[in-house]
């Protein structure tokens, strides 16, 4: 995983800090050790829809406290069944 202990702690606290305690999940290039460059993948599951504000405060707090990469995000809701989530259960990294 091709992030520091630093930015962990950053995108934890600022997911806790909006959306309180939820799977905060790693996936894409940043997963592989091997690859250079690339920006953040994250996928976080939650209860209900998210937002876009609420996904805009999130990217604005993650720069505010030190994330200096490109983040995407992805939420994952109960009923989502797009192809993408099961790959992000096969290969990504739970923070």
């Amino acid at each position: 995983m091709r992030l520091t202990e630093k930015e962990v702690k950053i995108i934890k606290k600022s997911v806790f800090t909006l959306f309180g305690k939820r799977k905060i999940v790693l996936f894409g290039s940043r997963v592989d050790d091997k690859k250079k460059g690339g920006d953040i993948d994250l996928c976080i599951e939650m209860d209900k829809k998210v937002l876009l504000k609420d996904k805009l405060k999130l990217l604005v707090l993650l720069e505010k406290e030190g994330i200096e990469r490109k983040v995407d995000i992805i939420f994952k809701y109960p009923d989502s069944k797009e192809n993408i989530f099961q790959t992000i259960d096969k290969i990504g990294v739970v923070l």
